[in-house]
């Protein structure tokens, strides 16, 4: 297949890209509505349902690792396509998987397909854009759809089966039409092609301080997302579809976010600024979420302006750590980011069972406050340096 090339071909390329990573948004939160049933299924506790997320998580640091360090050499497309296939077959285990030996096995490929999915179509976009952050940001819109898809898709159908085997059957059903999809469209060109800056010789101050940033958001994100809905539930006893309501809120305001970000960006605004401003309304929002969210009004708001905050994140930090290796800084970035969804989800589900609801939001604003230094230094530098 042809590289690609004419503008019809890079839209196409563009919209296979959006499309796994809307894939990629979907099953991720799924997690928050289906966590509790999955424990059940599986015989693990409610904490304990927290390793799947490790599971996953591992299964991703270690591929995005792989391309950055030996799969480079491949093309995004087929390394795109690749992990899709590999989500597919994961998601249906997942949701046959009746204990948790299985489940973490399914988890373990489930990962290994997103992180491939992931470090390719942030290389595409950063290859073949000539704005990268606009770029990152248009990635970041299509996750927060599937981010809003998930927990409805998730809380829907639990809600009128129980059996988390109908979740995750359909979400791979998607994943499979996305990989044949992908493999029809033209292959982008190679980083070389494009004239990658720094190849492995990227670590640089910036790249670095955004990396560690990504790594702890990934942690606040991810773990927020699948833990508020069980927050909702033990906080403010709301029912399975409430609190699906009030994680898909959280997603939409992610979504609302990603909208604002991308804005600000075409009208000017220093991405540094627009990223310290977004980590500090974070950690207020969540602030607010763990000390009031026993009352569901609040907690819903708290939620939904955490969601909104941390809409920016990602796409700002990622694309400041990139502009210098548009090539291989994705997939570093990609690999060191989701090391934080290894640790923090696990850690704040553990908390959330042991200390109570409002200790376990509660990290996601100590993650927030950590953010806001590293983010504050790179801006200081930034400006400093001109």
């Amino acid at each position: 297949m042809k590289a690609a090339g004419a503008p019809s071909d890079l839209a196409r390329l563009h919209f296979a890209a959006f499309a796994s990573i809307f894939c990629v948004g979907v099953w991720a939160t799924s997690f928050g509505p289906a966590l509790p049933f999955l424990a059940d299924d599986m015989g693990m506790s409610l904490g304990a349902a927290g390793l799947l997320l490790t599971a996953l998580f591992g299964g991703s640091i270690a591929a995005s690792g792989a391309i950055f360090f030996h799969l480079h050499r491949i093309n995004n497309r087929e390394l795109d396509a690749a992990g899709l296939a590999l989500a597919a077959g994961g998601l249906v285990l997942l949701g046959l998987a009746g204990h948790w030996s299985i489940g973490l096995v399914a988890a373990v490929i489930l990962g290994v397909g997103d992180g491939l999915i992931v470090a390719a179509v942030h290389g595409i976009m950063a290859t073949t854009s000539d704005d990268v952050p606009h770029a990152m940001n248009q990635l970041g819109l299509f996750f927060a759809v599937g981010a809003i898809v998930g927990p409805l898709w998730s809380g829907a159908l639990l809600e009128a089966t129980g059996e988390t085997a109908w979740v995750y059957a359909g979400v791979g059903a998607v994943a499979a039409a996305a990989t044949a999809f992908t493999l029809s469209v033209p292959r982008p060109p190679s980083a070389e092609a494009r004239g990658d800056r720094a190849g492995h010789a990227i670590i640089r101050t910036e790249l670095l301080l955004m990396a560690v940033v990504l790594f702890l958001y990934v942690g606040a994100e991810i773990g927020l997302g699948s833990w508020v809905s069980s927050y909702a539930r033990e906080a403010a006893d709301a029912g399975i579809m409430v609190a699906a309501l009030m994680t898909s809120g959280y997603w939409g305001a992610l979504l609302l976010g990603r909208l604002v970000t991308g804005r600000l960006l075409a009208d000017g605004h220093r991405a540094a600024t627009v990223l310290v401003i977004a980590i500090a309304g974070a950690g207020l929002a969540s602030a607010v979420l763990a000390l009031f969210g026993g009352t569901l009004a609040i907690g819903a708001a708290a939620a939904f302006a955490t969601g909104l905050f941390f809409g920016p994140i990602w796409p700002v930090a990622m694309g400041i750590g990139s502009r210098l290796s548009p090539g291989t800084a994705p997939a570093a970035l990609v690999t060191i980011g989701n090391s934080g969804g290894l640790v923090f989800p696990w850690l704040q589900g553990l908390v959330l069972a042991s200390a109570g609801p409002g200790e376990g939001i509660a990290v996601t604003a100590a993650l927030c406050a950590a953010m806001l230094v590293l983010a504050r230094v790179s801006m200081v530098r930034s400006a400093s340096t001109g």
